[in-house]
């Protein structure tokens, strides 16, 4: 039995399908798997050992004229046909998974429901996950198509060991043991909706260091993600032991970096979830996105509900991880001005988290993961 299952979106969805996509191996070993992603976010799952095939969408297909386009699509699609799947299953509700699944002719073919009239004449069966985590959408739908019920699940990032050497190194580099604490801070998304106040940041951050962290930052490559970056750093007075790293990492690079890492301190990102993945404690931040969907999965706790972990809106815990959101009924808007009275280029419900009552609630949390710790004992 061949089955391909697609998840054309973005880095954070396809490191949270992990889980899914094991229980689907772990239940059908004799099957071969194989797997449909974007370019950009297969790096989180490529070294998945129990991934038979990948294929890799390159949506710089996307710049090519209609006719160039159209013919890379259907020399795409027919690449895929050959393997003669038995199963396929589109793990989003995006059209060009649906147009794939169409094109590549499999036996039996299970989509996620939209009001779209198309979907109907494409798929065999179509299914409406329920509002919850990520994680347990994924593992919703294979029990539903598979029959597959995956107890506790874990969220894995399979690093090489190359990876993690070149990682030690470049800290190495740096003037950081990868013995000493340090702490990934990641305070930046390409959709600056999710960015807490770099002032904000920059008080954090100082503190972190004033307590024996040092600090590493990171951030993607775009040069307002940059620039953002290097405001904190500027409004953290250049202090010594902060390290700035954004725009010099890939992805893999990155997952590196975190393996190193004490915690991790940041937004809601996919590095956010990478290093949940890693088992790291993480501190994250939230504004108008949902944290019930999307807060780092906690691994080392065991869940065996379809409900989320996480309530729809206000500060949490859950296990070594620690959420910051307003507990605000607009919560979460999305970015959708029809939920949101705000500004949306400013969303009060980041301007109004206060750094202080960040600092507050980490210190306690801290004490109650990092009892070991030294430089507890000064908090």
């Amino acid at each position: 039995m061949r089955i391909l299952a697609i998840k054309l979106k973005q880095i954070g969805d396809v490191l949270l399908w992990e889980p899914a996509l094991r229980a689907i191996k772990k239940a059908f070993p004799e099957a071969e798997l194989h797997v449909l992603t974007n370019s950009y976010a297969f790096p989180v799952i490529k070294h998945a050992p129990y991934i038979d095939r990948f294929f890799i969408y390159d949506r710089n297909i996307k710049k090519l004229s209609f006719v160039k386009r159209a013919k890379k699509e259907f020399e795409f699609a027919k690449s895929l046909k050959k393997f003669a799947y038995d199963v396929v299953i589109n793990f989003s509700s995006g059209d060009r998974g649906d147009i794939y699944s169409f094109l590549i002719k499999a036996r039996h073919k299970i989509g996620i429901y939209s009001p779209k009239k198309h979907k109907k004449h494409i798929f065999d069966e179509l299914y409406t996950p329920p509002d919850t985590h990520t994680v347990l959408q994924d593992l919703w739908l294979v029990s539903k198509v598979l029959k597959i019920e995956a107890r506790s699940p874990k969220v894995r990032l399979y690093l090489s060991s190359e990876t993690i050497e070149k990682a030690e190194g470049l800290l190495r580099k740096s003037g950081i043991s990868k013995d000493g604490p340090f702490v990934c801070v990641h305070p930046v998304a390409a959709w600056f909706l999710k960015c807490w106040p770099a002032k904000y940041q920059a008080e954090v951050i100082k503190w972190f260091l004033n307590n024996g962290l040092r600090v590493v930052l990171t951030g993607g490559r775009s040069e307002r993600e940059i620039k953002f970056v290097e405001e904190i750093v500027k409004l953290a007075e250049y202090p010594k032991g902060l390290i700035n790293l954004a725009g010099r990492l890939e992805l893999e690079e990155l997952g590196g970096i975190l393996y190193w890492c004490k915690f991790f301190f940041g937004i809601d990102t996919a590095p956010m979830h990478m290093a949940a993945a890693l088992n790291r404690p993480v501190v994250a931040i939230f504004g108008p996105t949902g944290k019930h969907n999307w807060g780092p999965w906690e691994n080392e706790v065991s869940w065996n509900s379809y409900e989320s972990p996480y309530k729809k809106r206000g500060t949490q815990r859950w296990g070594k991880h620690l959420v910051f959101q307003k507990d605000w009924e607009c919560i979460p808007c999305g970015g959708k001005k029809s939920l949101c009275k705000c500004d949306l280029t400013k969303p009060e419900c980041l301007t109004s988290l206060p750094f202080n009552e960040v600092i507050t609630e980490i210190k306690a949390h801290f004490r109650e993961i990092f009892l070991t710790w030294d430089f507890i004992k000064d908090f």
